[in-house]
């Protein structure tokens, strides 16, 4: 996993990229130029505030905002894979507040 930013790329409750994930955006951005045979999954995670329709919904949006920005940053889209995953992945539990915060994330695999 190259990276795991939590709910540093997107607000709760949201799928917009927070500006302050834009540098570590732009990270990939340039390892993916320098290492063209790359291809990136990425993941998007929710908590399980919300019905499950919609959380996967917004785990979808979530994955696919940061597929358009590293798109749009001139990486070709075919190298991208792009999921969500709604709830069904927690990796914290989701009982108190800092537990959801965990589980409102966006996963990067690289995959060779």
């Amino acid at each position: 996993t190259y990276g795991d930013w939590s709910s540093d790329v997107c607000s709760s409750d949201l799928a917009t990229i927070r500006p302050t994930s834009f540098a570590s955006l732009d990270e990939l951005v340039d390892l993916l130029k320098k290492k063209t045979s790359y291809k990136l999954k990425i993941d998007g995670h929710t908590d399980n505030v919300g019905g499950k329709t919609y959380n996967q919904k917004l785990s979808d949006n979530r994955a696919n905002s940061v597929k358009k920005y590293l798109t749009d940053k001139g990486i070709d889209g075919s190298r991208i894979m792009a999921a969500g995953h709604g709830m069904t992945m927690p990796i914290a539990p989701n009982t108190t507040p800092e537990g959801r915060q965990k589980n409102r994330r966006v996963e990067f695999t690289i995959v060779e």
